[in-house]
């Protein structure tokens, strides 16, 4: 499989992100997924009857024969551990991090009206693989997986200790992969990735 990218440079922007999916759909891609929260892209995708992974919710409702499954933020580790520690009168980590493991990235039931078959069956495998680090989703080690500017990303300085200045102070590529939010609760992957295309160009 290979990946095409589109980017808007906005958090909520129904009328590009349709613009988004409409490109990649007339470019051949057979399924779409966003990390944006409106319906611009779904109602496309159900409007040409082409799948599609949603974020930060279920989409099954309004797309019952495209949606396919979701990813969401669960707040709830997190509560958990910063009332106990502020209970037990423990100072809490300012950069704490959640992960599928610490059950902070949860998947909606998968619609398997719309998902092929075996799709439950593949999630749960590229969970445990994720969870016991056989998948690094970063992959910086993979021939050709990641490329900025025609080179191979091997190092990479990102703004973890952040001050007035937003000086880029700590090394997160190592071990073959870039370690996005391990450092810093807050993203900093801020790269174009050589294939993306921005539409805020």
């Amino acid at each position: 499989a290979t990946m095409e990218v589109t980017f808007t440079n906005s958090w909520y922007d129904p009328t590009l992100e349709k613009e988004g999916a409409i490109k990649l759909i007339n470019n051949g891609c057979v399924v779409l997924s966003e990390h944006a929260d409106s319906m611009g892209a779904p109602t496309e995708c159900e409007s040409r009857g082409v799948p599609f992974v949603f974020y930060n919710g279920s989409a099954e409702t309004d797309c019952p024969n495209t949606f396919i499954v979701s990813s969401r933020i669960d707040w709830e580790p997190y509560y958990e551990y910063a009332i106990t520690a502020a209970a037990n009168g423990e100072a809490i980590d300012t950069d704490w991090t959640g992960t599928i493991a610490t059950g902070s990235v949860v998947l909606t039931d998968v619609n398997e009206q719309a998902a092929a078959a075996g799709t439950v069956e593949a999630i749960a495998d590229a969970k445990a693989k994720l969870e016991n680090g056989e998948i690094k989703v970063f992959n910086t080690a993979a021939e050709g997986f990641i490329t900025v500017g025609g080179a191979k990303l091997d190092s990479y300085l990102a703004d973890v200790d952040t001050d007035a200045a937003y000086a880029k102070d700590t090394e997160v590529v190592s071990e073959g992969y870039f370690h996005e939010s391990e450092y810093r609760s807050a993203p900093y992957f801020d790269m174009f990735i050589d294939g993306i295309t921005n539409l805020d160009a």
